[in-house]
């Protein structure tokens, strides 16, 4: 690669959240890694029974290993967090979950927290799921942008969501919000199960795109790369041509490497490693 440095290289915490917090983060000492995407899921971190104590908790393990955030990660898929819920009193606590992720970025020094634009009914309709999204987004933004954190919308699958499940629907949600502090990623998962054309996704995000999942599958699956059936390679030679210089975390958000997770960090690593030094 001519421009991708293992420097942008991210860990995460996706797939020990069958261990401890302290494991996590010893292991990350052990593998001697200094930057990693933060998963803000039970047991590690759960951003609505969080206390602030906590999170400085957390920064002063972090600070003490030298381990940077670059960005952090609410569970939106699993916990009853949407956005654009018709239900007025979800929609709201989501809302809230968020103000207190913007919070405890901040307070984690992490620059971006990623975002998911939720989903209405599948039944009802999808300008109506819209609608509300981007009134919740435009609300938890404006707080965004007090506190110095950007936002980072990730398109989900239409598998999970009728609002944001491509990447031209990332482009009109940025450009509708239009504010320097909500910016896009992509999932290479994502990226290959809307049969999008990565180089094409670049150029239409441009210099929106800041942040990025990586991982295998078939195309969904977050697998550790090699074991699914994506062009990571390619995925990777169009990052360095386009000129990517955000992080590149691992999203093995899969339980089948939940039992020995240190060990597939390894595998991760070392593949992303050799693609970039190769």
């Amino acid at each position: 690669m001519k421009r991708l440095k293992t420097a942008q290289i991210a860990s995460s915490n996706y797939h020990y959240i069958k261990y401890s917090l302290p494991y996590f983060l010893d292991s990350m000492a052990r593998l001697d890694q200094h930057l990693i995407e933060f998963y803000a899921a039970s047991p590690h971190l759960s951003i609505e029974d969080a206390t602030y104590a906590q999170v400085k908790d957390l920064k002063r393990e972090l600070d003490a290993r030298q381990i940077k955030v670059c960005c952090l990660t609410q569970e939106q898929c699993v916990y009853p967090i949407n956005i654009a819920c018709e239900d007025d009193a979800i929609r709201e606590r989501s809302v809230q979950t968020f103000m207190k992720v913007i919070e405890f970025a901040a307070q984690l020094q992490a620059p971006y927290a990623q975002i998911v634009c939720g989903r209405g009914y599948f039944d009802n309709p999808e300008e109506d799921a819209w609608k509300r999204s981007a009134q919740s987004l435009t609300r938890i933004v404006e707080k965004a942008e007090r506190y110095g954190v950007t936002m980072v919308i990730e398109a989900a699958s239409y598998n999970t969501t009728n609002v944001v499940y491509n990447s031209p629907r990332i482009r009109r949600m940025l450009d509708e919000i239009n504010s320097p502090n909500l910016k896009c990623m992509l999932d290479t998962c994502a990226v290959a199960m809307a049969e999008e054309d990565i180089r094409e996704d670049l150029a239409l995000l441009g210099a929106d795109m800041v942040h990025l999942h990586f991982a295998d599958g078939t195309p969904l699956g977050h697998l550790i790369p090699g074991e699914g059936s994506l062009p990571l390679l390619d995925y990777l030679n169009a990052l360095d041509e386009f000129g990517y210089t955000g992080a590149i975390p691992f999203e093995i958000y899969n339980r089948l490497y939940d039992f020995d997770p240190e060990e597939t960090m390894k595998k991760c690593l070392a593949y992303l490693t050799q693609a970039i030094n190769g």
